[in-house]
């Protein structure tokens, strides 16, 4: 089917065209007036001195199938930019609301487009503004559907109880190391994932290259007084290193970051803080994501320096699917893996599952669902298929068989239902461009098991320090206000050669960001 829109008064092509394959994502959308198309979409945006308004309207054939309005009010001295984004909302409500009326459903998250919903919640929360009050701008204003809403509010609970000084933690900062090796790649994933032959040439070089980082970070740190909240030893795969390697990076970390001794004193003396006192980390993970790393030897590194959190992630428990999207293990392994682990006592095990997954239906997930629910972890995070840039699954889409809109709906519907039954609630949520149903991922925990770190990412409350291979690092001060970020290189050979420029400017970037904070201050 061929879609003609017709934009009348303004041009917003891209934002308009997104919003339309949200509705009809299997067919052709054109701004050029040619031929007869199946529908034609005409949107008219009315930009006065007081008040903006926007009218849609759907034909079909000729004939109107469906309307859709919307106004706000303005002022006449609306500065430029301010003015264009009121239009363009006012443009994207009309045109949702006559297109949920021509296809009998809406979007779930209306037409809202940032990663991080719940970062939206909470500046309106800190502004003192009533429940009631945020609940109408969510509907009225953004078109997110009632359930989702009631989503980011169960998430603003979590939150609240696992992190209530979320809005203080400005003057902390958060750790994320980067491992950029794994076994395989895998067929979704778009993280820096080098293989294990680029490991076994240049994993000796790069951790000296982490430990500088290490080193200077640490003295950064230690300068300005910063107490670490948590740290997050990610990837890539970081059990793809043996454990020699381990245990090297290990020491570094606890030689070289503040903090360190007093979370192994807390280890050791198996004590539980909520919120730790200043200077304890509250929380160190290792994604020991894929199960086929995982052995008793590297086990008994991570337990022996104090890691508290790990992640052992199935993805799906359909065997063909995990060979479709190059996963190296079984679900048997993931059983025994998962076992391993609980038996060596670590206090919080997350697992992750994806919806939408190549050639997987209900029955497929629901199988993965009763195998993660047997094992009983910690915590589960539901993410959604995306089709990222650069994954495998979309540069050849035509290998893979897709779940359709509907499906994954239902898929997620199904899983949200399961987690609560099970006594999971919702702690943390982030969307992704080009992700299945125009959905999201989201993280369930038992209370008390949220993922601190998971939270302070995604709500950018604090400072995320990266190091390592394709770490990102994001310069946050007081209220959320962001001042840039950095980006380590990728690749291992990049990273190695470049460690002394990077760290240059990443200290340099991290030190005029704290001292513009201290003079605000004064």
């Amino acid at each position: 089917m061929r879609i003609f829109v017709n934009q009348i008064g303004f041009d917003f092509q891209v934002e308009v065209e997104r919003m339309t394959y949200l509705f009809f994502e299997e067919d052709i959308v054109t701004f050029e007036p040619y031929g007869d198309p199946d529908l034609e979409i005409r949107i008219r945006l009315f930009d006065g001195q007081e008040q903006i308004a926007a009218e849609a309207e759907l034909s079909e054939k000729g004939t109107v199938r469906s309307t859709g309005s919307s106004g706000q009010l303005a002022v006449a001295d609306m500065e430029q930019a301010a003015r264009r984004k009121k239009c363009k909302q006012t443009v994207l409500q009309a045109l949702h609301d006559c297109l949920a009326d021509y296809t009998g459903e809406g979007q779930p998250w209306g037409i809202l487009t940032g990663v991080r919903p719940m970062k939206l919640v909470h500046g309106m929360v800190q502004s003192g503004m009533p429940q009631q009050e945020i609940v109408c701008v969510l509907q009225d204003h953004y078109r997110i559907a009632p359930d989702r809403i009631r989503l980011l509010f169960d998430i603003l609970d979590a939150q609240q109880d696992a992190l209530p000084d979320l809005y203080q933690i400005a003057d902390q900062a958060s750790l994320y190391i980067g491992i950029p090796f794994c076994p395989t790649h895998c067929a979704y994933c778009t993280f820096p994932a080098y293989s294990m032959e680029d490991k076994y040439t240049y994993a000796a070089d790069f951790l000296r290259a982490l430990e500088k980082e290490f080193a200077a970070v640490g003295r950064f740190l230690r300068e300005y007084r910063i107490p670490v909240t948590s740290v997050y030893l990610g990837g890539g795969t970081p059990t793809s290193l043996n454990p020699p390697e381990l245990e090297f990076l290990m020491e570094m970390l606890y030689r070289e970051i503040p903090g360190g001794e007093a979370w192994a004193k807390r280890g050791r003396e198996a004590g539980r803080n909520g919120m730790a006192k200043s200077g304890i980390w509250r929380e160190f993970t290792v994604e020991a994501g894929r199960p086929d790393t995982i052995t008793p030897e590297r086990v008994e590194v991570l337990r022996r320096f104090f890691v508290n959190r790990i992640s052992v992630n199935p993805q799906t428990y359909k065997a063909e699917t995990l060979k479709t999207i190059g996963r190296g293990h079984t679900p048997d392994i993931v059983d025994r893996r998962f076992r391993l682990v609980k038996e060596a006592g670590f206090e919080n095990i997350n697992m992750d599952m994806i919806l939408g997954l190549p050639g997987e239906d209900l029955d497929d997930v629901r199988y993965t669902r009763e195998r993660i629910g047997a094992l009983q972890p910690d915590s589960v995070t539901v993410h959604t298929m995306s089709f990222k840039r650069t994954a495998v699954v979309n540069k050849e889409k035509d290998r893979f068989t897709i779940p359709h809109t509907q499906l994954v709906r239902m898929m997620m519907a199904e899983t949200d239902r399961w987690a609560r039954d099970l006594g999971y609630r919702p702690y943390y949520v982030y969307r992704q461009k080009n992700i299945l149903g125009n959905l999201e991922n989201t993280g369930y925990a038992m209370p008390g098991k949220e993922g601190i770190y998971n939270i302070s990412i995604m709500e950018e409350r604090q400072c995320i320090i990266g190091l390592g291979g394709g770490a990102s690092t994001k310069l946050i001060g007081p209220d959320g206000r962001s001042f840039g970020r950095l980006g380590n290189p990728r690749e291992p050979k990049a990273y190695v050669e470049t460690i002394d420029t990077v760290l240059e400017k990443k200290i340099d970037q991290l030190k005029r960001m704290n001292e513009m904070i201290l003079q605000q201050q004064l």
